[in-house]
């Protein structure tokens, strides 16, 4: 796992060319010499990913919500990545936890919770 941290303009934004949501018209852009545009997009996809300075949960439960990382996600594989991010026990704390609706609910999640 890798985390990128820095000053206001040292590049962390410039990760997101690793999603490949548009490529560099004029310029390559470089993983270990190799050019993105040619590894399979999915694959990449699959290898890295992103969470943005701006969290957002999308209406639905927790439930839904975690698995937009892995739409094939199975129960356990669920609750293994709440683990790994440690909101696990505070999911088990909220009244339906992971089927408690987010985003446009009457439940207040900070930055860091989101």
């Amino acid at each position: 796992m890798v985390v990128v941290i820095g000053g206001s303009g040292s590049g962390k934004s410039t990760v997101i060319l690793t999603q490949r949501f548009y490529d560099s018209i004029r310029r390559k852009v470089l993983m270990e010499g190799t050019d993105l545009r040619d590894l399979d997009v999915r694959w990449m996809r699959l290898q890295l990913g992103l969470v943005g300075q701006e969290p957002t949960l999308f209406a639905g439960t927790i439930r839904e919500n975690i698995r937009f990382g892995n739409p094939n996600a199975s129960w356990s594989e669920i609750e293994e990545a709440a683990k790994e991010a440690h909101i696990h026990n505070f999911i088990g704390g909220l009244p339906q936890c992971y089927e408690t609706e987010v985003a446009e609910s009457e439940i207040q999640l900070s930055g860091g919770l989101k």
